[in-house]
């Protein structure tokens, strides 16, 4: 059942974040895309996290990536994406990025977010724990070792890295969401 967990709560994550609509000037909204997609791209969650960087910090080998979910930026609706990275030992990874035309990471959406992740979570007896200092809000659930960040006003994602060991797997992911936003 964590499997499903893991499948699920990202897609949903995202899929609730893009609900978070507005209004606001078309142009503005487009140029605002144009300059998030040259320095930060959400359709490719593969490029914001080097493989190498990934399989390092856990101690194995990425044989491969897979990108999935991707859903172009458009009017309110935000960019979104999922990298599975494949390792050698035969777990996987995931990245889901989103970036939003129209800056929705509020504290509202933040503690919505939050509060769906808990309730899907405590049903299996998984608690969430926020982390302070990363990025503009983020919490970890452990067990099955997800950081979930808030950036900034626009990017969010999602990391699971289920095979890193429960001991490190916080530092560990907090590691790798450095590396996203540098």
């Amino acid at each position: 059942m964590n499997g499903l967990i893991l499948r699920a709560m990202p897609v949903g994550a995202a899929m609730l974040l893009a609900a978070c609509g507005g209004s606001g000037d078309k142009a503005a909204q487009q140029s605002e895309a144009s300059s998030a997609s040259a320095t930060w791209n959400a359709t490719d969650a593969c490029t914001l996290l080097d493989k190498a960087d990934l399989g390092a910090a856990l101690n194995d080998n990425v044989t491969k990536t897979r990108l999935g979910f991707v859903s172009e930026a458009a009017g309110p609706n935000a960019a979104t994406s999922e990298c599975t990275y494949e390792l050698a030992s035969g777990s996987t990874a995931t990245l889901m990025a989103r970036w939003s035309p129209i800056s929705d990471n509020t504290p509202e959406a933040i503690a919505t977010a939050r509060n769906a992740a808990e309730a899907s979570v405590k049903a299996f007896g998984k608690t969430i724990e926020d982390v302070p200092d990363l990025g503009k809000a983020a919490f970890f659930i452990p067990g099955i070792n997800q950081m979930n960040v808030f950036i900034d006003k626009d990017k969010f994602v999602i990391l699971t890295i289920g095979s890193a060991p429960n001991g490190t797997a916080k530092a560990t992911a907090i590691s790798l969401i450095d590396k996203i936003e540098k």
